[in-house]
Order: C-alpha cells, then sequence, then structure tokens
C-alpha cells in the first residue's frame, strides 16, 4: 500500500516540475553497473539498461530540482573461472522502476547532484550455474526500494551531458536467511543483515524541452 503512494507521489510531482517557465525534459539512456552486497561475491560485474525520461525546475541561478522516471536493471553476476578450479556461475537479474527525486548544482561544466531514489520491484530471478532457483525455495526481494543517489556530471552542452551516479540502497533489499541453503549466505556488518543494492550508473541526458 505504502509503495502505491509513492508512485501515486511521483507521478503528481511530475506535472507540477513541469509547470511555468523554467522547466525542462527529456530522455535519458545509459548502463548500470551493479552488485548485490551480502550475496559472497564482489565486483560491479552485472552490466544492465537505464532508460527512461526526466523533468526539473530551476529554482535559483545556479541549482534545479529533478525528477526522474527509469527502467534500471540490475542484480549480481559471478562468472566460473574453470582454470582456478571454480565451475560456478551465479546471477541475480533484479528489474525496477525507479523515480530519483535529486537536487543539483552547477558551475561551468560540472554539476553535482544528491537524493533519493524509490523503485518498485518488477520481477526478479536467481539462478546458479544457469539453473533458475524456484521461487518456493528462494528468499523473495522486497517490492520496494529506497536508495540514495549521489551524482557528478560533465555538460557538454547547455542541452546535452553526461552522469556518474552510484546509488546504494538505504534498508535491505533481502532478508537474510538463517538455514543452510548455499547459494544464499548474506554478509553480517554494521548495517541491518540483509542484501543490499550496489549500483553505479553511467547515463546520457538530452533536454529536449524547457529552458
Amino acid at each position: 500500500m505504502l509503495r502505491h503512494w509513492v508512485l501515486l507521489l511521483c507521478f503528481i510531482l511530475f506535472p507540477v516540475l513541469a509547470s511555468g517557465q523554467d522547466f525542462f525534459a527529456g530522455p535519458l539512456v545509459g548502463a548500470a553497473f551493479s552488485q548485490v552486497d551480502g550475496d559472497r561475491y564482489a565486483g560491479y560485474h552485472h552490466v544492465g539498461l537505464v532508460m527512461g525520461g526526466f523533468v526539473g525546475r530551476r529554482i535559483a541561478p545556479d541549482w534545479n530540482a529533478r525528477l526522474e522516471i527509469q527502467y534500471l536493471r540490475k542484480g549480481s553476476r559471478k562468472y566460473a573461472d574453470v582454470e582456478a578450479g571454480d565451475d560456478r556461475d551465479y546471477a541475480i537479474e533484479l528489474d525496477y522502476i525507479h523515480f530519483p527525486m535529486v537536487v543539483q548544482y552547477q558551475r561551468i561544466n560540472l554539476s553535482f547532484e544528491a537524493g533519493l531514489s524509490i523503485g518498485s520491484l518488477l520481477s526478479s530471478s536467481e539462478e546458479v550455474n544457469f539453473e533458475p532457483i524456484p521461487d518456493n525455495v528462494r528468499i523473495p526481494f522486497k517490492t520496494m526500494e529506497v536508495a540514495t543517489v549521489l551524482g557528478v556530471n560533465y555538460h557538454i552542452t547547455p542541452d546535452f551531458w553526461v552522469s556518474g551516479r552510484m546509488s546504494y540502497s538505504i534498508m535491505p533489499v533481502r532478508e537474510p536467511y538463517g538455514g543452510s541453503i548455499a547459494v544464499y549466505d548474506p554478509v553480517w556488518d554494521l548495517r541491518k543483515p540483509g542484501q543490499y543494492n550496489n549500483v553505479i550508473t553511467l547515463t546520457l541526458y538530452y533536454k529536449l524541452l524547457g529552458q
């Protein structure tokens, strides 16, 4: 129920930001390099697609607020290394609709941004050696995610820029499991036990409308 209210709020904010003379909007596309902290495998080896759109409004000479809607595929990927005696292949695939909300400060060709992103899980899968783990065996992922957002942008032109952004789940996207399933052994550290999405995105933005 909370997820539905949050998503409704994001849809309401889109036309609010698009009103007035200082609004701008356009498409975005890029790649996400991700891992799932807590699955025993390190490295941003999972590569997924980022695509969507954004709408923003200038709130001061060097400041703007922006709301985005993104399809974002993230997860985890570990490849077998037969030469090292490791024949285990592992993958997590997570498809989200995300709504990043950021405030951006710009100076010349560089800008810096921070905010939060709210995501709704569309689908999830997990496999070992290309064999899916049945839904009645694996622990389900949560249907909603809230993540921090930090980024830096290089503005090639006033209407076209490239963004490097890092996002990290505030709360676990999957709870720990106390049993003996070998493929799921989460890390227990200073955060609440469980698994967290850890994502770096490289994205192109094009201002198609507005100032």
